[in-house]
């Protein structure tokens, strides 16, 4: 019974339904699990994506936040320039983050 209600089955056809199909709708809502978790998790990692950006734009002048959604937009590839633009930014704002990373750790082991 607690797998029916796990997976939205009412009583009325938990009763009438063999186990083999309650562990079909306990495999769809399995995938269908999945498949949310896998969304927010995307989502998490885009989410930091844009905190980056945003970090970089705050500790270094030359970062510039996009203006369009990075991830989402109406072309579907960027250009080769475009991505080494990309890279050459995100490159500035790891060694920006990392700098500031060392230079609090270097004041803190003093």
């Amino acid at each position: 019974m607690p797998i029916a209600a796990y997976c939205g089955v009412s009583i009325s056809d938990f009763w009438t339904m063999s186990p083999r199909t309650l562990l079909i709708y306990k495999k769809a809502k399995e995938k269908e699990y999945q498949e949310r978790s896998r969304v927010a998790d995307l989502s998490a990692w885009m989410d930091g994506a844009y905190v980056l950006k945003v970090i970089g734009c705050v500790l270094s002048k030359d970062a510039k936040y996009p203006e369009k959604p990075i991830f989402f937009s109406e072309e579907s590839e960027l250009s080769e320039e475009e991505i080494e633009e990309v890279i050459n930014e995100n490159t500035k704002i790891a060694a920006i983050n990392f700098a500031s990373w060392a230079k609090a750790a270097n004041e803190k082991g003093r």
